[in-house]
């Protein structure tokens, strides 16, 4: 184990404040954009908070992606629900484990929300402990070693992350004054030490927070943690839908004061209100779920990586396995690195891409992308990860059937201190 890694202690929560008028204007909008999406997701209104990576504390760059008319570019969130560790003694630990991951896309150019839900059992590799379940990320590191784990697994770049407390859920849902749900069976479960209860019957009825969070904390069937990750899925829908209705603005201080509790993130109140009034206008039915792609093995939630490699593309890039098949790529190394072209081509090809050139090129301080195909969804994806270089696009005279290249990545001195590309370990 790596001997910078250190159990995570949480900060203390920030300060309350009161936005008054202004919170209660845009309410409906940060509302429907993270409780929806995040089960229960409640976001802090007292502005930024730190970024915790690894026990250091480091500040977020500004963005461009957010103004108050729209996404300028597509976001991704990800939501980290946190359990409650107890002592031998039933004590509260000062540190937790993920009890729930999700990773939320915000993509204005398909006017598409995706949700792709992480379970808390998935092998993963976190950085500086080694190879174990992928809850065990944010009790090493908090939310920043919880967000590389995670970029590490899918090969996504997170922007932002929302940080849950255990009881976020159940109070947000006292709060919007329960949830209709249709109870697909008797779900019975006791276990005095945690303090979890559960007895809910079979049928469609409307659930109070604590009724509802032993709905998504329910895991004591042949599904295990899978079934669960498909009621959080199921619950998340029909919150969202509630949300919308114009008497949630009647609830706006109870509302509040749930979001205000117990919350960390690295979100502004700007940023916030660009994504909720986005949510707000997308199409509930458009928007799409799915749990990572896998398989149940003695101790882990095996990943499928030709499954997950697909789904990431589709949710997070908008891009299908063919497309990428079809689309001829050379990597030409101008930065001065030996090897950094070699090594991102490889990574590039477990990704998809059909690469079929690496070379050397004469050194120069700015990456490019040239694109001569036309190929939009294609660009974006390498542009993100590549780390946003330049684009330019040529006009070819010769027929796609004829052309050698369709797009030449030109990788130079400014990609080689960022050339840790996050992509799919396998």
């Amino acid at each position: 184990m790596d001997q910078n890694i250190q159990i995570y202690a949480p900060p203390p929560s920030p300060p309350h404040k009161d936005w008054g008028g202004l919170a209660r204007l845009i309410l409906p909008g940060i509302v429907v954009a993270f409780f929806g999406f995040a089960l229960g997701a409640y976001i802090s209104l007292a502005g930024r908070t730190d970024t915790f990576t690894g026990g250091r504390v480091v500040d977020r760059p500004a963005t461009q992606q957010f103004s108050l008319l729209g996404l300028a570019r597509r976001v991704n969130v990800l939501v980290i629900g946190t359990d409650v560790t107890l002592g031998n003694r039933r004590q509260i630990l000062p540190f937790a484990r993920a009890d729930s991951l999700l990773l939320a896309s915000f993509d204005p150019e398909s006017d598409r929300i995706t949700a792709l839900s992480i379970p808390r059992d998935t092998r993963a590799a976190i950085p500086g402990v080694g190879t174990t379940k992928i809850n065990a990320a944010y009790a090493f590191g908090g939310p920043g070693l919880t967000v590389r784990t995670v970029e590490d697994l899918l090969g996504v770049k997170i922007d932002f992350y929302v940080k849950l407390g255990p009881k976020s859920f159940a109070r947000l849902v006292d709060a919007i004054g329960g949830v209709e749900v249709d109870v697909e069976k008797d779900m019975r479960y006791t276990d005095n030490w945690a303090g979890l209860h559960i007895n809910l019957k079979k049928g469609r009825q409307v659930l109070n927070g604590a009724q509802a969070e032993g709905y998504i904390r329910f895991r004591h069937d042949a599904l295990g943690d899978i079934g669960r990750v498909e009621r959080q899925q199921k619950i998340l829908l029909a919150i969202a839908d509630k949300l919308r209705s114009p008497a949630m603005i009647m609830r706006a201080p109870q509302l509040i004061r749930a979001f205000t509790e117990n919350t960390q993130t690295n979100l502004t109140l700007k940023e916030m209100m660009t994504l909720g009034m986005f949510a707000v206008r997308v199409d509930l039915a458009a928007t799409e779920t799915a749990t990572l792609p896998g398989t149940f093995t003695p101790n882990y939630w095996e990943p499928d990586w030709p499954k997950v490699r697909v789904t990431v593309l589709d949710m997070f890039y908008g891009v299908s396995p063919e497309m990428l098949a079809e689309t001829r790529i050379e990597v030409l190394n101008a930065s001065g690195v030996p090897g950094l072209a070699r090594r991102t081509a490889g990574r590039l090809e477990r990704l998809g891409f059909r690469v079929v050139r690496v070379a050397s090129a004469e050194e120069t301080a700015h990456s490019l992308i040239i694109d001569r195909a036309g190929r939009a969804q294609v660009i974006r994806l390498l542009a993100d990860l590549l780390g946003q270089p330049r684009i330019q696009r040529e006009a070819s005279a010769v027929e796609p059937a004829a052309r050698e290249v369709d797009i030449t990545v030109l990788l130079a001195r400014d990609y080689a201190s960022i050339s840790q590309v996050p992509l799919p370990r396998r």
